[in-house]
């Protein structure tokens, strides 16, 4: 009796896994990394209209080439100089998509890129392009190991 009561949970335990893997795999959510060039012409706002236009398309393109498709998240990143610094990120579900598709309100903009990648404002002189020298005295020997908070004087 005992080892027909442990096939049949066995049976059981077995059915359940496989149901609720079938329902796992219903829910489809994708992930996309994107790169966007951008050169010393262009400004910064115009490199987020850009990442925004190419997060529009890659959703809009994503959810009609995947009708299983629930959820996308797309991630614009720059590429400046050789400095890669992710610009937004846009999650949205295939419902929200179809019910607005402004790609504003599904999206987290990076604000710490303006300055990452080098962007200057428009109120910044032109000297400031030259980089500033501030003279400060080094410390002497003595005085930079008494700052040292592994200095002992025995």
């Amino acid at each position: 009796m005992n080892l027909h009561r442990r096939l049949f949970s066995t049976f059981i335990l077995a059915t359940v896994f496989f149901a609720a893997s079938i329902s796992v795999s219903l829910a489809e959510t994708k992930e996309s990394y994107l790169t966007l060039d951008s050169d010393d012409s262009q400004s910064f706002a115009s490199l987020v209209q850009q990442a925004e236009d190419l997060a529009t398309l890659s959703i809009a393109r994503e959810f009609q080439e995947n009708p299983a498709l629930t959820e996308v998240t797309v991630i614009i990143t720059a590429d400046r100089g050789r400095q890669f610094v992710p610009v937004l990120r846009s999650r949205v579900s295939r419902s929200q998509w179809q019910k607005d598709g402004r790609i504003e309100q599904w999206t987290r903009y990076f604000a710490d890129a303006k300055l990452l990648l080098g962007f200057r404002d428009g109120n910044i002189s032109p000297n400031s392009g030259q980089p500033q020298r501030i003279n400060v005295p080094a410390p002497s020997r003595s005085a930079s190991r008494q700052n040292d908070p592994a200095f002992r004087d025995d």
